[in-house]
């Protein structure tokens, strides 16, 4: 598969989880808009950026949202999540970095509620397009995207008070993330932390009597399982507007699912990086074929929770490098974020086909983004 059509079928992805929560939503309750204001800075979280960040970055967010009732079990079992899209517009704050545009799924999940007052944390993955990237003549001191297309990663915690059925204020801390994931370098990334306010209207709100409790227990079928799954991912290595080289991951774990929305993964993760490969061999760093191959592979051990909302999951993984090979490891532990669908069971079997968006990073510096399936047993 070619980077185009790697980045199409990211897209497409994208697009898919842009459209299920709406398409699933037509014709129901508790649809609402909300308009929010973002008022923040870019963190500078390492000394190789080389521009200085602004004072202030701000924007605008515009969201589509839909409240789940318990028409599914999962949605009771999950305690009644909300689902949406948000369109972001942010004024970066200076001229070489511009303005993000983006737009990505997400879910609030709810942390507590008390009478007119509720708390949900939120977690969404998406695409931005920024006017600004990194360009040696135009463009030098932005060395923190280099490409126009990005993923934008979004996380809140925000606090949401009832004035009325159809009017809610809505207020917390946000945390935005633009990278090409090494795609095209450089690539440090943006992040940009900083508070939201505004207002949500729900022409057709939700009352008490709608919310409908689980039908079933949340208790597992089975509690242990099998995933495996294949990824692919595109890097640029070390020169400015150089090749794409790819990258080949392969995972096998172990389930033990702590609840029908909820389980864990214990496994082990290979890639191998055809990039580095060819940068040992073209520098003659390493001599002999199966030195290189040794060199630009990594063998790792990882731990992940995933959280299930009916076909779609949100898997969070942590890791580390074992066996002592592999170049170019930045920092010995590593951390995954990713997004998946399931197809339904396989006839008469407990097997799950599944299709993701994985974006690597190490702390918050963004590895590369993947794009794969795999299969589980549980």
């Amino acid at each position: 598969m070619t980077p185009v059509s790697w980045n199409r079928m990211l897209v497409l992805l994208v697009v898919m989880a842009l459209s299920s929560p709406l398409v699933q939503a037509q014709d129901r309750k508790g649809i609402g808009l909300t308009l929010t204001n973002h008022t923040g800075f870019i963190l500078k979280h390492t000394d190789k950026l080389t521009f200085t960040p602004p004072p202030v970055s701000s924007g605008l967010e515009v969201s589509f949202t839909h409240r789940t009732h318990g028409q599914k079990n999962w949605e009771a079992w999950n305690r009644y999540p909300v689902f949406g899209i948000n369109a972001i517009w942010i004024d970066l704050g200076s001229d070489e970095l511009g303005h993000a545009f983006g737009a990505y799924p997400f879910v609030d999940v709810p942390l507590f509620h008390h009478q007119q007052w509720s708390g949900y944390a939120q977690i969404g993955s998406g695409l931005a397009w920024l006017t600004k990237r990194f360009d040696r003549i135009r463009n030098p001191l932005n060395n923190a995207i280099g490409s126009n297309l990005n993923n934008s990663a979004a996380f809140r915690i925000h606090v949401d008070y009832r004035w009325r059925p159809d009017w809610l204020f809505t207020g917390g801390l946000s945390f935005t993330h633009f990278s090409n994931g090494q795609a095209q370098t450089p690539n440090y990334g943006i992040n940009v932390i900083g508070g939201m306010i505004g207002a949500q209207w729900v022409p057709h709100p939700l009352a008490s009597s709608d919310y409908q409790p689980a039908t079933e227990p949340k208790t597992p079928l089975r509690r242990f399982g099998l995933s495996t799954y294949a990824n692919l991912a595109f890097r640029e290595h070390f020169t400015f507007g150089g090749p794409r080289y790819p990258v080949y991951i392969a995972s096998l774990a172990g389930l033990y699912q702590f609840s029908r929305i909820n389980r864990l993964h214990v496994g082990l993760e290979y890639e191998y990086n055809q990039g580095i490969y060819t940068f040992s061999k073209l520098n003659w760093q390493i001599q002999g074929d199966n030195a290189r191959r040794w060199a630009a592979s990594r063998l790792m051990v990882f731990v992940a929770d995933e959280f299930l909302f009916g076909n779609w999951a949100i898997l969070v993984q942590a890791g580390t490098y074992i066996g002592g090979f592999g170049e170019f490891i930045p920092l010995p532990v590593y951390n995954k974020l990713a997004l998946r669908y399931y197809l339904p069971y396989l006839p008469w079997t407990n097997a799950r086909f599944f299709g993701g968006l994985t974006l690597k990073s190490h702390m918050i510096t963004a590895e590369y983004i993947a794009l794969g399936m795999g299969v589980t047993f549980d």
